[in-house]
């Protein structure tokens, strides 16, 4: 076999190799985080149910209205969850074995973070909020009585000049997700 010959198959194993590496990490899940401890009864359930894919959803428990029960926060990723502004964040409350959306919040940005502040007895959310052309901050969500007000800083959520609270969702350092309870 001539030199050229053998420089060819070097080059055509070369792109072989290349394209079963794609093929490899483009089969990989991207990583999904759940609370500590596992979901509660049924939630996993629910959030299939509804069609969120577990490679895009991020969850994390936090009792939000001091019931004793914990209530879901789910971060929404994906085509059809997010847009320039960033991702959908749901709140759901468990009821006699069934969960109930309180909120749909579109266009939230990471972290999602639990003040100590409440409102109707609820405690606040913060999230950062940007895009659109409008300045990138952390908003404060507040619950108005049946639900969290959506990410406008005008009305609903109040602008907030510095980060507070426990985060429940957020990316760690290295882009992995890392939710709390």
């Amino acid at each position: 076999m001539s030199s050229v010959g053998r420089l060819h198959l070097r080059g055509m194993a070369c792109v072989v190799a290349l394209c079963m590496a794609g093929t490899a990490s483009a089969r990989e899940t991207p990583p999904t985080c759940h609370a500590r401890g596992g979901l509660p009864l049924g939630l996993e359930q629910f959030l299939d149910a509804q069609g969120f894919d577990p490679a895009n959803r991020l969850v994390a428990l936090a009792d939000l209205d001091s019931d004793g029960r914990s209530e879901a926060l789910v971060y929404l990723r994906g085509s059809e969850w997010c847009g320039s502004g960033g991702c959908t964040l749901l709140v759901l409350r468990g009821q006699r074995g069934n969960w109930l959306r309180v909120s749909q919040i579109p266009a939230t940005r990471l972290p999602v973070r639990l003040l100590e502040q409440r409102h109707h007895g609820w405690r606040s959310l913060q999230v950062h909020v940007g895009g659109g052309g409008g300045a990138a901050h952390d908003a404060v969500l507040d619950f108005d009585g049946h639900r969290y007000l959506g990410k406008q800083t005008p009305p609903g959520a109040t602008p907030s000049a510095n980060p507070a609270g426990h985060p429940l969702i957020d990316e760690a350092p290295e882009s992995t997700p890392r939710c709390e309870r």
